[in-house]
């Protein structure tokens, strides 16, 4: 007898629900229609793009999950469900060999001083000053602005590696994409930009993309561009609002595009890590059950790195033992089962943050694509096979010094 789907929360007026659970209605978003109107001229494309930039697999947007998919066109109806279908993995070899995120996060603890600090924090800006003219979004003058990351400096290299690695971009070039200080995981952003970029109020939409065309997107707000910054050609790194009153949008304008250098050949924001923000955003904001959907802590494998790597300088946080990563591998698996946290919340980010993060949730779907299971599949095979020929050596050992 079939099982029947889990019911979802009544939407909210003025809101439109996405179900992003492959089989139930447990994890979905729920998104203030005028945010999709104001971002994208194809609601339906646009609820596809977040689908996409969540999950990290191609789907389909529908009103019910045996229904065809809806048509671009298509209008969103006020306090309507629609469902985000896709073809996964196997779900139990996905879970099995999974990126093991509590003990990445309990690895990547900074121990700089201040001073190194605010030294690698100026080289970033430098570096960045070669290819942005000024604020990308808004031209303000670079002694106003400040260096940037995509994903935040504070998560480590490691953290990093693990989003590049698990996340395919046949469009760019992932191979020397290996720190959070790369070029092409930062901008060069006004204060008043920074602030709302760094909360996640904003995000940077890059298109084309395999989701959206540069023409789904609303034309660009104007301003008037300083004789050393240009649009680039063909393509467009859009600044949008997920979140904020119409007093801070006139601060930074939505739909604003970036600008770069005119006559450099420096490479632009990585799209990838782009599309991976927008998804950790859209979840932050918008997103609902995606703990209880994951059941995440209950993995009977997980593949832990065996030499620690210093994460990128940033505020200190607390090195803990493998008891206490243990605790709290408990602790989240016992919150995780005592409820469902779904249903509309009023907060400013989802209930599920105490148990996981967006980033988490984001970077564990992204995890689920099965090159990324495959990859970390032979890595696990690849530590059983050292770890049995380590133990046939000492074995070998063992019986030559009983000989002797």
């Amino acid at each position: 007898m079939a099982t029947a789907p889990t019911p979802t929360p009544a939407v909210a007026p003025g809101h439109i629900q996405l179900v992003l659970s492959r089989s139930t209605n447990e994890f979905f978003l729920q998104i203030p229609i005028s945010v999709v109107q104001s971002n994208c001229l194809r609601p339906i494309k646009y609820l596809g793009f977040l689908g996409w930039c969540i999950i990290g697999l191609p789907g389909t947007v529908k009103s019910d999950r045996a229904a065809a998919g809806l048509a671009d066109s298509a209008l969103l109806q006020n306090q309507a469900i629609y469902f985000y279908v896709y073809e996964a993995s196997d779900e139990d070899a996905a879970l099995q060999y999974a990126v093991d995120l509590d003990v990445i996060k309990a690895r990547s603890h900074i121990s700089a001083s201040n001073s190194s600090v605010v030294g690698r924090i100026a080289a970033f800006k430098d570096s960045l000053l070669r290819r942005d003219a000024s604020c990308i979004f808004t031209g303000k003058p670079p002694v106003f602005c400040e260096g940037t990351h995509i994903i935040p400096y504070h998560k480590g290299d490691e953290w990093f590696d693990l989003i590049v690695k698990n996340r395919p971009a046949a469009d760019e070039d992932k191979s020397t994409l290996t720190t959070v200080d790369d070029i092409r995981n930062g901008m060069l952003l006004g204060v008043e930009a920074h602030i709302v970029t760094e909360s996640r109020q904003v995000v940077v939409l890059k298109t084309p993309n395999p989701v959206l065309s540069v023409d789904d997107i609303p034309p660009r707000h104007n301003r008037t561009l300083k004789d050393d910054a240009r649009y680039p050609d063909g393509i467009r790194y859009t600044l949008q609002w997920l979140r904020g009153s119409a007093d801070e949008r006139e601060v930074v304008p939505n739909n604003s595009d970036a600008t770069f250098k005119k006559y450099t050949h420096l490479p632009k924001p990585s799209p990838m890590l782009l599309h991976y923000n927008y998804g950790a955003a859209a979840v932050k904001w918008w997103g609902h059950g995606a703990a209880s959907y994951l059941g995440i802590i209950n993995r009977p494998t997980m593949p832990r790195p065996s030499v620690p790597v210093p994460a990128a300088m940033g505020p200190v946080r607390t090195k803990r033992t493998g008891a206490q990563l243990e605790e709290s591998i408990q602790n989240r698996a016992s919150r995780n089962r005592g409820g469902s946290g779904s249903g509309h919340k009023d907060t400013e980010a989802v209930q599920d943050g105490e148990v996981m993060d967006p980033d988490e949730i984001v970077l564990f779907f992204w995890s689920q694509n099965p090159a990324a299971v495959e990859r970390r599949k032979r890595e696990a095979e690849d530590r059983k096979r050292e770890r049995e020929e380590r133990a046939s050596r000492m074995d070998q050992w063992r019986e030559s010094l009983i000989a002797i």
